[in-house]
């Protein structure tokens, strides 16, 4: 057959991501030649493998056909082709990472930077957080915070971040009454897509509840929360680590000094060791390396 394995590899990648453009992404070819390698496929086979539309590609049942009998097969042949690297102890491929730019570059980036240094042919993809507790197709591994679905995934510990209540002086004067009084949701707000729901504690009542706040404000990440909150266009939750580093310039100040929140756990996602490459293995360790020192 005159088609090469690597072609039926790029249509399983095609046929799993629903996108020719995420499996290009994903094999490292430019699109042109996904594309091309697919009518290709179809031309030497004779068949239609996908139903193309303007805005969806989705398999034909003949191209179903065929996903459902290479996947596995193509799966394992790349887990050998791993194994083997693994042995000459090399590392090759790329890892897809979701996290928050934050929390990779003051935990996870030290420890990487040195794998990448020890294995050329290993390269590492971060794609910014939007949700907290999942791992989407097209990542590795994820960061997770807060408490997790049930989930078939593999869920590791990585630490207990503490958090506090934060604003800057102008809002904490103009917003005063409502801080005194704990009135969360009707003190302007600014949070992330992936905040999680806190449990907080008020000290001089010991009275302990869950708490989800509306936000008047939701951007992408914490870099852009502390730009609003020194803007005093609302109050927000942030872990210390990040209050740490704008705390000496005195722009900021702690708020709702009655209530305290507990840590939220961030945990590594990632999918069953059997399902993983050896450089997806290498860098769940490398990162879980880095927390357990």
């Amino acid at each position: 057959m005159k088609n090469q394995i690597d072609d039926y590899y790029v249509f399983c990648q095609v046929a799993k991501y629903g996108s020719m453009k995420k499996a290009s992404e994903r094999v490292k070819l430019p699109l042109s030649t996904v594309s091309r390698r697919i009518v290709g496929l179809e031309q030497g086979l004779g068949v239609q493998l996908f139903i193309r539309s303007k805005n969806k590609l989705t398999l034909s049942n003949q191209g179903e056909k065929y996903f459902q009998a290479l996947n596995k097969h193509l799966k394992a042949f790349v887990h050998s082709l791993d194994a083997l690297h693994e042995d000459s102890g090399k590392l090759h491929g790329k890892v897809v990472i979701s996290a928050t730019k934050q929390f990779y570059l003051k935990f996870m980036y030290p420890h990487l930077k040195d794998l990448l240094k020890q294995n050329p042919d290993l390269s590492i993809e971060l794609k910014n957080s939007h949700s907290s507790t999942e791992l989407t197709e097209d990542v590795d591994i994820a960061v997770a915070s807060g408490e997790l679905p049930e989930t078939n995934l593999i869920a590791r510990k990585l630490i207990d971040v503490p958090l506090i209540f934060v604003a800057s002086h102008e809002f904490q004067t103009s917003y005063q009454s409502e801080i005194a009084n704990g009135e969360f949701n009707k003190t302007p707000y600014i949070g992330t897509f992936s905040h999680p729901t806190l449990t907080v504690l008020r000290r001089s009542t010991e009275e302990q509840f869950r708490l989800k706040i509306d936000c008047r404000l939701t951007v992408m990440d914490m870099e852009m929360v502390v730009v609003a909150v020194l803007d005093s266009l609302g109050y927000a939750v942030i872990p210390t680590y990040i209050h740490e580093d704008i705390a000496a310039a005195d722009k900021v100040i702690e708020i709702f000094d009655d209530y305290t929140i507990s840590p939220v756990r961030f945990s590594l996602l990632y999918r069953d060791k059997n399902l993983q490459t050896a450089a997806q293995r290498a860098v769940v360790e490398s990162i879980m390396g880095g927390f357990q020192k």
